[in-house]
Order: structure tokens, then sequence, then C-alpha cells
């Protein structure tokens, strides 16, 4: 908005400078070409033409400079909220699903509403939902981290072709996430408080009944402590 008004009012102070001297030269009021105020108004005319040509360009590149570190800083926001999100997807698919990461997730796919472009935040979305459907969760990650690399602009900028390029390493992902998908399970807090104190009362074997009877590791509890803090 601020932008438009700007250039009206170059606009408008271009079209009163010229008039004035289209007045002086169509009424002779500046004399003939051999008078000195002739010449004094000529040279007037050509500084001032000289000043809105370097204000135009001023403000031009200005609008461009302005462009590129707006588009820098929504970049970096993104990369910041797409770091976001694996980090809490890896936390998930590490230490299972609780009221705490949904809660979270709710809030993530919001965020990505503000942040993400309108395919990564309806593919993070259709994830949170495979996530409570226990369906369809690889293919949704998958898809994910695709409209993140297409909304990051990088296909053309930082490789030598199309998402195609990345397809087999896509292929080795969705493979791995449907592993771990069917160890993804919903832990509530008392359940986490239950395994825990069940764990510390194992005095021999405490991985393998952990394995065994959980599907769990050390690591997992060892997390599940300090969320319980």
């Amino acid at each position: 908005m601020k932008n438009k008004l700007y250039v009206v009012a170059m606009f408008v102070v271009v079209i009163f400078y010229f008039g004035c001297f289209w007045v002086l030269f169509e009424w002779n009021l500046a004399g003939d070409d051999t008078s000195f105020i002739f010449q004094v108004v000529v040279a007037l005319m050509s500084t001032g033409l000289l000043a809105i040509i370097t204000a135009l360009m001023f403000t031009f590149q200005s609008q461009i400079e302005n462009k590129k570190e707006n588009k820098a800083k929504i970049f970096e926001k993104k990369i910041s909220f797409y770091t976001e999100a694996l980090s809490e997807l890896e936390s998930i698919f590490a230490n299972g699903r609780d009221e705490k990461s949904s809660h979270k997730f709710v809030f993530l796919v919001s965020k990505a509403m503000l942040v993400a472009s309108p395919a990564a935040a309806q593919c993070l979305s259709d994830l949170f939902v495979s996530f409570e459907n226990h369906e369809g969760t690889e293919k949704y990650f998958i898809e994910f981290l695709k409209a993140a690399r297409e909304d990051l602009d990088l296909i053309d900028d930082l490789s030598a072709g199309g998402i195609d390029k990345f397809e087999p390493i896509l292929a080795l992902l969705k493979g791995e996430i449907i592993q771990e998908t069917k160890n993804l399970r919903f832990w509530s807090s008392e359940q986490k408080s239950e395994i825990i104190e069940q764990y510390d009362l194992q005095k021999i074997n405490k991985v393998k009944w952990l394995r065994e009877t959980h599907q769990l590791y050390p690591s997992q509890i060892a997390t599940w402590r300090r969320q319980l803090k």
C-alpha cells in the first residue's frame, strides 16, 4: 500500500513539474533561446529531470533490495520451521506418541499455515491424521518432504535436476518409515510411569525384558524419565 502511494505521489510530482515548464515555454514566459532566463529555465529543467530519474532508480533499487531481504528472512523462517518439524517427527518415531507430542503436533500444523506453503501444510496435516488413524504414515511423510523441498525452492538452485533425482533416497526412506511405523505406539503418561517402575524392579536382564515385553530401548526409558519430571 505504501509503495503504491509513493508511486502515485511521484507520478503527480512529475506531471506537475513538467506542467510548469510547459506553461513557461508555451506562453513564452521564459523568453527566447538567447535570453538569460531561458537558459536558466532549461538548466533547471535538466537538473530536475536528472533528479527525478535518480529518485526513480533509487526507489526501484530499494524495492528490489527489500524484496531480496524479505525473501531471505522468509527462507530462514521456513528452514527453521521444517527443521523443527523433522525434529518433532524424529522424537515421535524414537519415543512413541503421547499427550504431549500430540498437543505439540497440533500447534506445529497450525504454525505450518503461517510459515509453510499450502501444499506442505496440508501434507503435514495429513501426516498428523495418519498417526491417529495408523494408516498411510509413510506416504504422507514422503509427500511432506517433497512439498517442503519445493517450498524452499531448492530444486533448481542447489541441484542439477528435479525432485525425481531423489527418488532412490525417498524409496529407501519410505521403506524405513514403514518399519518405524510398525513399532509406533501411543504411550500415555500413566503407561510410561508404570513401565519405568517395572523396568526399575528388574534385577537382571533389564534390557532383554524391556525389548521382549514392550519392544523398547533403555534410551527411550531415559527420555521418558526426563519428560515425566
